[in-house]
């Protein structure tokens, strides 16, 4: 099941035209669904008949636009047993995505799940084969694989402008992650912390955030995971449990990779640097460069592509409700969701246990 890496399968396959939708039933109506109800605004012909969160207000200041004549749940089991519902998709906290995701594929729907697709890598299989055992069509939220830019640079390292790869090399900077994010309340204790500060809730920061950079890299790669190893901890906020700061080695078959993540360097430059045998490209999430031995450097003009804000969870539904409507697979299926996912699942087992993690921690 997850063994293939069916990169061709991954290309994408959104269009501008209208894509026929199914009937949606949305469970989490936190920061992240904004995203998701201004791209069914956008598209057109969508209707949301069911909203779910634990918040009644959250529902109520949702119930506009498409969703404006959608029944209320406050229990996502309840959405989930509603007739009604052919598609569900879900942009609850991570801790519940397996949770929810198996309930709602066991009982007939399909699914657009938010990334990650399982908070550790068994949850991640399990939601898969619940995908493989219902017959139904399973996407996750990995939006940026429709990113123009992305396409473009996965284009030219794939199709060797930088001869045969050697090294990644992705410095992935950024200040705090989301800090007045919803608050999750211990019962033992009352006290409400954010809870993407919470592993136990959000899984570490590789899985909660450079899940993203992940799939980039993975796309390029075309290989699967080897080895990794990795450190890190909650070193400039100790009272969290997510990490903040993480170093990655990592290799892909004969392909070298290393990575590192700090969320408390506000300013400092996101880059990624893919050594080859020909030359390198260098990307700076606003221009790559190509630059090949002997010769002048080469852009690839990513800076001229004009990107309207929504445009990728657009193109993401087009794909997802084409896969429903043909009964196919999407592009962002489950096998490639935990095969681009691997590197954080086992960087995350490297900083707990001190070890080297290897392709037979996920046979």
């Amino acid at each position: 099941m997850t063994g293939g890496l069916a990169i061709g399968a991954v290309a994408s396959t959104a269009t501008a035209q209208a894509v026929a939708s199914p009937r949606i039933g949305l469970i989490g109506l936190g920061n992240r669904s904004r995203a998701h109800l201004s791209a069914f605004q956008e598209l057109g012909n969508v209707e949301v008949i069911a909203l779910s969160d634990v918040e009644s207000d959250r529902m109520r200041a949702a119930r506009s636009g498409p969703a404006a004549a959608a029944e209320l749940y406050t229990d996502y089991r309840e959405l989930i047993a509603d007739k009604r519902v052919q598609a569900v998709v879900i942009t609850a906290p991570n801790y519940l995505h397996a949770e929810m995701a198996i309930a709602a594929l066991r009982a007939g729907k399909d699914v657009l799940l938010e990334k990650p697709i399982g908070i550790t890598y068994e949850e991640a299989v399990r939601v898969a084969e619940a995908a493989n055992e219902s017959g139904r069509v399973l996407a996750i939220g990995m939006q940026r694989h429709f990113n123009p830019a992305y396409r473009k640079i996965i284009e030219a390292v794939r199709s060797g402008d930088i001869g045969k790869p050697y090294l990644f090399a992705l410095n992935e900077y950024r200040g705090d992650w989301n800090p007045r994010t919803w608050g999750w309340t211990e019962p033992q204790t009352g006290k409400t912390t954010p809870w993407r500060h919470l592993r136990e809730l959000a899984g570490s920061s590789l899985l909660e955030f450079s899940v993203h950079s992940y799939a980039f890299l993975y796309e390029m790669i075309g290989q699967p995971l080897s080895f990794c190893a990795a450190t890190g901890g909650a070193m400039h906020w100790p009272e969290r449990t997510t990490e903040d700061n993480i170093s990655v080695v990592a290799e892909f078959g004969d392909v070298r990779l290393q990575h590192t993540y700090s969320g408390c360097a506000p300013g400092a430059k996101w880059q990624l640097t893919v050594t080859g045998s020909e030359g390198s490209l260098q990307y700076d999430f606003k221009e790559a460069t190509i630059r090949l031995f002997g010769s002048e450097g080469r852009n690839l003009g990513l800076s001229s592509i004009e990107m309207r804000r929504g445009a990728l969870e657009e193109d993401m539904y087009r794909d997802f409700f084409r896969a429903v409507g043909e009964r196919s697979r999407p592009a962002l299926h489950a096998d490639f969701a935990i095969e681009a996912s691997k590197l954080a699942y086992g960087a995350w087992i490297s900083i707990d246990e001190r070890r080297v993690v290897t392709a037979a921690d996920f046979a």
